[in-house]
């Protein structure tokens, strides 16, 4: 092995002992220095930023337990904490710090101020989980007291949420006021926050259906996002109208949105430690995306199908209803002419089911009608001749005008 080599090796070696050294006394000595509130905020602030949560949390914790901290310091102390758990999306314990504060705050002589500032945050956590009426109760409040001890920044947040909360309740006009009153502190003071506001106002007008300030809101949104270099801003605008173009259904704008802000994704998540994994995640869940809305469609066609199926069916039911029932009517009418033919034609018919001889139709003489009569009862001749007293040949001459008469050849016909 040469000795360029382990020459190498050896200040390698020397580099990474002096980089574990600068660590450690930094560390020590952000444990070992931090006597004010305002040290901590700077340092906290530079942890966060930097994903070290744990070590934020450390460091509050060990300025809270110092035996020389007022009771406004503690108050100061557990804000940042609740503020570190708010970047990790940990609102119990957000809930929890203020709670804390609260409790420090209110034994200081600032409690007006305690009371406000706390009321704002746990609007600003009720909001962010979607407890909309705990939210809403707390920023009437803050309303009524007109934002006392609030700063600016604060004031803003809490009135937008104030305009968001009325676009929830359709109260559009005044929704849209608050909005603008929200905005107008924010560009005055905090012009990089602005994009917030806006992505409210996407929503708003969207709702309103006036597209056209919906897509201005757009335009100026993505502006301050660029200006100010922050490209999550960006993400957000796109995400935001990516969501309202669904509600419209209009599924083409969407995904073009939803690829605007995939782009965007990309070169945001290529910048940190993580961004392959992230760029991976991203893809799978682009994907996902691609395949629900595909979904979407799928399942809008198939009600669509199903609709008109129904729509056809019941159709066809009433058609069918329609003429069966005026089957029903013709087949009622002709079983009652076949019943009325059946019943005249019964009572044209005797027992036997011969036609029945209607004697009053016809000429007879009183000694033929004896005759038939007595022929209906089944007589014979000789008995018909002894019953009328007179001779069999009378009888056969009285039968012979009678068969003439009523048009007939045999006396079974006489019924």
């Amino acid at each position: 092995m040469s000795s360029l080599y382990l020459k190498k090796i050896k200040m390698s070696a020397l580099k990474h002992l002096l980089f574990l050294v600068g660590i450690y006394l930094m560390c020590g000595l952000s444990f070992a220095q931090i006597a004010t509130v305002e040290q901590l905020e700077k340092v906290v602030t530079k942890q966060n930023d930097a994903l070290k949560y744990e070590v934020s949390i450390k460091l509050i914790s060990n300025f809270i337990s110092h035996p020389d901290r007022t009771p406004y310091e503690k108050y100061q102390a557990y804000l940042y904490k609740s503020y570190t758990y708010k970047r990790v999306f940990n609102y119990e314990q957000v809930l929890h710090n203020l709670d804390l504060a609260l409790e420090e705050g209110l034994q200081s002589e600032k409690k007006a101020e305690v009371e406000n500032s706390i009321k704002a945050e746990k609007a600003f956590v009720y909001f962010d989980t979607h407890k909309y009426d705990l939210a809403k109760s707390l920023t009437q409040e803050l309303y009524n007291s007109k934002y006392q001890y609030l700063d600016l920044e604060t004031k803003s947040w809490i009135v937008m949420q104030e305009g968001y909360l009325l676009f929830l309740d359709k109260k559009y006009q005044e929704a849209e006021k608050k909005l603008d009153i929200s905005l107008d502190l924010v560009l005055k003071n905090m012009p990089r926050n602005a994009p917030n506001i806006y992505g409210k106002k996407i929503e708003l007008y969207n709702a309103m259906k006036l597209y056209d300030k919906r897509d201005e809101a757009l335009l100026l949104g993505l502006k301050y996002g660029k200006e100010h270099k922050i490209i999550k801003y960006e993400m957000y605008l796109y995400e935001v109208l990516t969501n309202q173009h669904k509600l419209n259904d209009d599924y083409k704008n969407a995904f073009e949105s939803q690829q605007k802000y995939d782009s965007l994704n990309l070169i945001y998540n290529s910048t940190n430690d993580n961004g392959k994994m992230q760029i991976l995640e991203n893809k799978i869940e682009k994907e996902k995306k691609e395949l629900e809305l595909k979904n979407e469609r799928l399942v809008r066609y198939f009600l669509i199908g199903m609709i008109s199926i129904l729509v056809l069916l019941l159709f066809i039911s009433g058609r069918l209803y329609v003429i069966n029932k005026q089957k029903r009517v013709l087949v009622e009418k002709e079983n009652t002419r076949i019943h009325n033919e059946i019943e005249q034609l019964t009572q044209a018919l005797d027992e036997k089911g011969n036609k029945r001889l209607d004697l009053t139709q016809y000429n007879l003489t009183d000694r033929q009608k004896e005759i038939i009569s007595l022929i209906q009862q089944g007589k014979s001749n000789k008995e018909i001749a002894s019953l009328l007293f007179i001779s069999e040949n009378t009888v056969k001459y009285h039968l012979k005008i009678i068969y003439e008469i009523l048009d007939i050849e045999h006396r079974t016909e006489i019924r």
